[in-house]
């Protein structure tokens, strides 16, 4: 049943309740009983061991599972326990970081018990939301927030915010009329829904759905059947396809190879294992998680709090970030930005701070007495004043009880300083007209010095038409168009002098014309301090921003020039009743061309988002309520507004903005961008020494000699060498065209340049290891001894070598990375360690070498520097010349 387009009576009718008795306590609990609590399901909250567990959950991490088996059982017990190690090491690392993220969630959310007033037998109750049933009849007051979808009864000057649920900035008008047509949940004024909340008036509904099957659950349901991944996810993913194939075709060829050219089965075994650990990034796992959880403890130190490791390094692949105007580009905060009282006035502030200055011609007003009209329009909104501001420290910002349209004039009359205390003791209130939908005004009658005084505050059009005409309107008239056409909301104020034997207390409205228009005041949802910068900064480095918001469509194209998100006049906006009527292909058109979509709601939010998807974007959505919820969920990246989201979107972001600041989301893209090249460098190094072990195995192989490199051997070159060195790497400096590189070339963190590097790379370490073993196959011992050491050296310079993809090596600055340089002595030590200790020449298969041994390994592997400089410089000769 569509409960907005029934009388009262049939829906009273259908749930066997009573205006004025409401539900039995026997019958509430009947119901309870069969629709259940009013509340979600709660998604179960995994133990620290399930979430250590989850950390094994990954294709890489099952390849080297597999490869710690096949190594225990050839009879490798060791190098089985080292890779053993590893895993639980990276594991313990993820928990710690899921772990921190949940203390600081626990902190952030507001567990607090909401309770509402319900009629039951006959009587007032006060009652946890949970227990509220369909069928129960609610009292709505001033503050509350309505527990459950209500068809409303009696509505009296009801206004009720939601900007949680659909966008709309402004309160929206309640009334019990019936609504004759089908309606979007935008436009059902009989109805309340849950989660919304009471701004101002009074009035009575009865409860029509409950937990799962109201507005807000149906959002739920839509949430939980969404399954989305981060780029990284599919991208190891992968990888671990294509490692995999690979080593099932290369160990299958060398086995062909080496049984054809006389190699027993205990060795091939030996040489398959060698391999096979060559080919498994064991280190990988575990430096990939130190650079996120490096990246998401700097970026929680800027108040951007990671919840999901992999979203630090997806930040770095945004092409779209999708904004929900109320609450992310706005503060969700009437302000009064300008004034016309007989002359024009600016006023600066940020949203309902009472700071801020009053200019008259760009001069500061210091005595309000030369301006008559400014002052009595300040007096009139201190009187009509129904809200309350209160400061909030904690949150560095004020939050209104009442209707906001008020406390945004009462923060104006606090910028004029005018002496409230003063001004009320003056005025005795006498009666009161509030505000209604037919009437569009707020009146209010004051006894003030033995005549009765009238202040008027409502539609500029209603209060124009009852005021004296004068040259005054007439003028008053073109700044009224000059508000409009720049996208202000606007309310008139006025004021009606009469004499006490005139005055009739039952019906006082009839006593309003000829009134004296006071003047007009501009106001504006407040724009976030820094956004327009911030989203210029984005569109410079090749991000795409979109607006998707639930307000009206002139209020969503206002902000959108005003931010950049749109330029001045090009129109291109695009409301959700109109995106409805288009068909699919006509859908993947709009979106490469509209960047703000208004009255749009969560569904068509999260239609949108796929949309991107099919043309392979990586796309971001920052909201705060639970109309983004969906969208959270579906964007490869949910962002949510700390301070100012609710709980719901809190659960299901991604990332949560500590300070609300748009400009932190630039911060963490940024952030993200330096992350994912990083990540390339990581990936770089790895693959490329990695690939030369191959390429040492395959060398001896084909050319039928011992295997140069033992198992042992190739683990400490993978876990030690490469691990620090890694981890080094991934300290890295940013460069300072992080943000504004050109970065649609680069959007895999594996792409066909990073492979051709990496083979470029690993062919002459493995020349030059295979050189080395070849020379000294003699001595066996010896020989891998050296081997191992020239691997190790082709290591170390090529870790300087990944520091830039094309900068040299000198101009990246020698000692700007103090971490690589520590690494570098670090490994060096090591490798001596391993070389002239006799308990790990016991370990590794060593021997001790002479000098003049290392300074051979030296000039050989040293040739990786040359070529990869000579490489850089022909990538910058191109680049100079495109």
């Amino acid at each position: 049943m569509k409960f907005y387009k029934e009388n009262i009576e049939t829906v009273i009718k259908y749930f066997e309740t009573n205006i004025e008795n409401g539900l039995t306590n026997e019958h509430a609990q009947r119901l309870l009983k069969k629709h259940g609590q009013n509340t979600f399901p709660e998604r179960p909250k995994d133990s620290y061991i399930t979430v250590f567990i989850s950390q094994f959950k990954n294709p890489l991490i099952y390849i080297l599972v597999l490869a710690a088996i096949l190594i225990f059982f050839v009879g490798n017990h060791l190098d089985a326990f080292i890779i053993s190690g590893v895993l639980t090491f990276n594991a313990v690392l993820g928990t710690i970081q899921e772990g921190r993220t949940r203390s600081i969630l626990e902190k952030l959310r507001q567990l607090l018990k909401t309770e509402t007033i319900v009629i039951r037998s006959g009587k007032e109750e006060v009652i946890e939301d949970k227990f509220i049933v369909p069928g129960d009849i609610v009292i709505l007051q001033q503050g509350f927030r309505i527990p459950a979808d209500l068809r409303l009864i009696n509505a009296t000057n009801l206004h009720v915010s939601e900007a949680s649920l659909t966008g709309e900035s402004e309160p929206v008008f309640k009334s019990s009329k019936i609504i004759e047509n089908d309606a979007r949940v935008h436009d059902r004024y009989n109805m309340a829904f849950q989660g919304t909340y009471v701004t101002s008036g009074y009035g009575i509904g009865v409860v029509v759905t409950t937990g799962n099957n109201t507005e807000l659950g149906k959002i739920n349901k839509i949430i939980e059947s969404i399954k989305s991944e981060f780029p990284l996810q599919k991208e190891i993913l992968d990888i671990s396809h294509k490692v995999l194939f690979f080593i099932l075709i290369f160990c299958i060829l060398l086995f062909g190879i080496g049984y054809f050219t006389g190699k027993t089965l205990p060795e091939l075994i030996t040489m398959l294992t060698a391999l096979f650990i060559c080919v498994v990034p064991e280190g990988l796992p575990i430096v990939l998680t130190l650079v996120l959880v490096t990246g998401a403890y700097k970026m929680v130190k800027k108040n951007v709090l990671i919840k999901k490791l992999q979203a630090v390094e997806a930040l770095g692949r945004l092409d779209v970030v999708m904004i929900d105007k109320t609450g992310t580009l706005t503060k969700n905060e009437m302000v009064v930005i300008q004034v016309f009282a007989d002359e024009l006035f600016k006023v600066t502030g940020n949203g309902y701070n009472p700071e801020g200055t009053v200019y008259f011609q760009e001069n500061i007003i210091d005595n309000l007495q030369d301006y008559k009209k400014l002052e009595q329009l300040g007096t009139a909104v201190i009187l009509l004043n129904r809200s309350q501001l209160k400061h909030i420290p904690s949150q560095k910002r004020y939050e209104v009880k009442g209707d906001t349209t008020e406390a945004s004039l009462y923060v104006l009359a606090k910028k004029l300083d005018l002496d409230e205390e003063k001004i009320k003791n003056k005025y005795k209130l006498i009666v009161e007209i509030p505000f209604d939908s037919n009437l569009r005004y707020h009146a209010a009658f004051f006894e003030y010095d033995s005549k009765i005084v009238a202040y008027i505050s409502g539609s500029p059009e209603v209060l124009i038409k009852k005021s004296q005409p004068n040259q005054i309107i007439n003028e008053l008239n073109k700044q009224l168009k000059n508000f409009l056409n720049e996208g202000l909301r606007v309310v008139a104020l006025a004021k009606k002098e009469i004499h006490a034997d005139q005055f009739n207390k039952e019906d006082p409205k009839d006593l309003l014309y000829d009134m004296e228009l006071l003047g007009i005041c501009g106001m504006q949802d407040a724009i976030r301090t820094g956004v327009k910068n911030s989203i210029e900064e984005a569109q410079k480095s090749g991000l795409r921003i979109i607006m998707a918001t639930g307000d009206h469509e002139d209020t969503a194209l206002y902000v959108a020039n005003k931010t950049g998100i749109a330029q001045e006049g090009d129109g291109k906006i695009i409301t959700g009743t109109e995106f409805q009527k288009l068909t699919t292909d006509q859908k993947e058109k709009i979106v490469d061309g509209v960047n703000v979509f208004a009255r749009v709601s969560p569904i068509e939010k999260y239609e949108i988002i796929k949309l991107f998807h099919k043309k392979d974007r990586v796309v971001a959505m920052t909201g705060d309520g639970v109309n983004d919820v969906p969208s959270l969920v579906a964007a490869d990246v949910g962002i949510v507004m700390g301070n100012i989201g609710s709980e719901i979107a809190k659960e299901v972001a991604d990332i949560i903005l500590l300070d609300d600041s748009f400009f932190s989301i630039m911060y963490a893209v940024q952030q993200g961008r330096y992350i994912f090249y990083s990540l390339r460098r990581v990936i770089l190094y790895f693959f490329a020494t990695n690939l030369g072990e191959i390429l040492v195995v395959f060398y001896a192989l084909i050319m039928n000699l011992p295997l140069p490199i033992l198992a042992a051997q190739i683990l400490w070159l993978n876990l030690v060498t490469d691990g620090f060195l890694d981890m080094a790497l991934a300290m890295e400096p940013e460069e300072t065209d992080t943000l504004l590189y050109r970065w649609k070339k680069i959007t895999k963190l594996i792409d066909k340049n990073l492979l051709l590097k990496v083979v470029y790379m690993a062919i002459p370490m493995g020349i030059g290891s295979i050189i080395v073993f070849y020379f000294y196959k003699s001595d066996l011992s010896k020989a891998r001894t050296l081997t191992l050491l020239t691997m190790a050296m082709f290591q170390w310079f090529n870790a300087w070598n990944c520091r830039s993809e094309y900068k040299s090596i000198l101009s990246s600055g020698l000692f700007s990375n103090r971490w690589l340089i520590l690494a570098t002595s670090v490994v060096l030590i090591l490798q001596i360690i391993i070389i002239y200790v006799p308990f790990m020449n016991y370990i590794f298969k060593t021997v001790p070498i002479a000098l003049n041994d290392w300074f051979l390994v030296f000039g050989i592997s040293f040739s990786i520097i040359i070529l990869e400089e000579v490489r850089k410089l022909a990538v910058r000769k191109i680049r100079a010349y495109n």
